[in-house]
């Protein structure tokens, strides 16, 4: 049976500047096994026994892509928030293609110094999504002590159809992109300065590709910022990494624990087909689809993601099951009031 529920109205989100502040933990630099430096902040939990949750953001932006999940959750859990490599403060590779492999090494050796003991639950969103997926793959080791999974707005495999929503052209734009890239090589000084000159067609772009509906002024601007911040080189040499894109043998690996996967009904880079396959493929899965939400639905709608973490937490060491049905969630609307005749 699948649950069908939409929101009343569109709706304007309210979200407050000062929230929008960047939140602060402890810092702690993680060297990797190819002498890279990654940024990682760690917020303590209020009590020594709660899990570690390891929020993996995704390709082009930063940490701060969870400011409301971490708002919401700090103290209540031990959060862990790693940047991945040529991402906000963390150091670049080597040049050259950057593979998911390479990034679930970084992932599990972030885990290996920050919490090498005790559960551990691992919310990956996007090219997140899939590095969690990878190091599942990679390092076995770390399986007995994860306890919990959560998959937003991720995919496992198949990206290169992807048309991101420009129908004959859009499965060729990745392709488009890295010959671009590459006939700029060594004049990505160039490509920067256009960036900043084309600020404001940068921040339309960034509202179509990753929110479906009207967002704050704050919001656009905390997302135009992020991706703004990432070199053009480092986005250039992931692009390969998606064409290749193939996680699906890795889901087993996720069987037997909580996972929810969290997709978003518009979202045009990793579509919400992509997360239906992912929840099939998981037994047990909680499978839930926000309508009327893009790319960044945890920006989007987060009090939205943020209750859906929490019922994912809330099972984590009990053997509760959810029903695998599709779950969709409404975005509430204002209350109107009826005109009086």
């Amino acid at each position: 049976m699948r649950a069908a529920l939409r929101p009343a109205r569109r709706h304007r989100p309210t979200v407050r500047g000062e929230e929008l502040q960047s939140l602060t933990g402890e810092p702690v630099e993680v060297e990797t096994d190819d002498g890279v430096r990654l940024h990682v902040e760690v917020d303590p939990a209020d009590r020594p026994d709660a899990p570690t949750v390891v929020f993996q953001h995704g390709y082009a932006l930063t940490a701060d892509s969870w400011h409301f999940q971490r708002l919401a959750l700090r103290g209540r859990y031990r959060l862990v928030l790693p940047e991945l490599r040529g991402h906000g403060r963390s150091a670049r590779g080597p040049a050259g293609p950057v593979t998911i492999a390479r990034l679930a090494d970084d992932l599990g050796q972030v885990i290996d110094a920050v919490a090498p003991e005790g559960p551990v639950v691992l919310v990956g969103h996007s090219l997140g999504g899939m590095t969690v997926m990878e190091l599942t793959v990679r390092r076995p080791d770390l399986l007995d002590r994860l306890e919990g999974v959560a998959l937003v707005a991720t995919s496992a495999g198949g990206m290169s159809a992807v048309d991101h929503g420009l129908p004959m052209l859009g499965h060729h734009l990745v392709r488009w992109a890295e010959l671009a890239l590459e006939r700029a090589a060594g004049r990505t000084d160039v490509l920067e300065r256009s960036r900043r000159v084309g600020g404001d067609l940068e921040q339309r772009l960034v509202r179509h590709w990753n929110f479906a509906g009207p967002v704050t002024p704050e919001l656009l601007r905390l997302a135009a910022r992020m991706m703004a911040g990432t070199p053009v080189d480092v986005i250039a040499d992931l692009l390969p990494a998606f064409g290749t894109l193939d996680e699906r043998e890795a889901l087993a690996n996720l069987a037997g624990r909580p996972v929810l996967v969290l997709a978003a009904e518009r979202d045009l880079m990793t579509p919400a087909a992509h997360g239906r396959e992912i929840a099939e493929a998981v037994p047990g899965a909680e499978h839930v689809l926000v309508r009327g939400a893009g790319h960044l639905v945890m920006l989007e709608h987060p009090s939205v993601v943020t209750a859906r973490l929490e019922r994912l937490l809330e099972r984590v060491g009990t053997q509760r099951v959810p029903s695998a049905d599709e779950v969709v969630v409404p975005v509430p609307g204002p209350r109107t009031r009826r005109r009086r005749r």
